[in-house]
């Protein structure tokens, strides 16, 4: 059998870490306009994991590779005329990028078929308790790193990628929001009431992961 054929499995204790890192590189990649199969394409040398405007969510990427057993680090590249920018990059070491990559395909799959899964399942249920775990990550990421805004009675974000927003729009109704899409030229915007964005994660919590979580 061709090892590289085997697709990987992320543990259930890493996943909800694993999969808000899948969630915060899906909200910025702007690599493929038209969806490809996963697993995605892994960075060449130099190459960003990725790339953000804001510092706290490169960090948080940073510290969830870290705690994931990925040796990651940000860096900043300035740009501009008079109106000078930063871009904070999340570089991973050469020598775990396919691994990295391989373990972001596989918690971005995982997560998606337990936040998209229509099963029914009881409150109590470990399942359950995973969903709304993983509805949590997904909102927090997406509210760190996809351009969050206000503007009267909505909370909105901005997106690229039919997929993450199919899976906010999810993970929202598991939070008790009602979230909608609309279509905006060149990007999708999920919006949400403010007076709702209450049950949205706000400050990201200090994960404790486990360093080799990818069988």
């Amino acid at each position: 059998m061709d090892p590289t054929s085997i697709r990987p499995v992320v543990l259930a204790d890493a996943l909800p870490g694993a999969f808000e890192s899948a969630c915060l590189v899906e909200c910025v990649d702007t690599s493929r306009p038209q969806r490809q199969p996963l697993p995605a394409p892994v960075p060449r040398a130099g190459e960003a994991l990725a790339e953000f405007d804001r510092e706290d969510a490169a960090d948080r990427l940073v510290y969830l590779l870290d705690g994931l057993g990925c040796e990651a680090e940000r860096e900043i590249r300035t740009g501009g005329g008079r109106r000078r920018y930063e871009v904070h990059r999340v570089v991973v070491a050469e020598s775990q990028r396919l691994a990295t990559s391989r373990m972001l395909a596989a918690a971005w799959r995982q997560g998606r078929q337990a936040l998209l899964g229509t099963e029914q399942l009881g409150a109590s249920s470990p399942r359950h308790v995973q969903r709304l775990t993983l509805a949590q990550a997904a909102w927090r990421a997406a509210l760190l790193a996809a351009g969050q805004r206000r503007r009267g009675h909505l909370l909105w974000v901005t997106l690229r990628d039919q997929e993450i927003a199919a899976v906010l729009v999810r993970a929202a109704r598991l939070l008790g929001v009602t979230a909608e899409v609309a279509r905006r030229p060149g990007c999708l915007v999920v919006t949400v009431p403010v007076e709702a964005a209450a049950a949205l994660p706000a400050t990201p919590p200090r994960l404790r992961l486990r360093a080799g979580s990818l069988v």
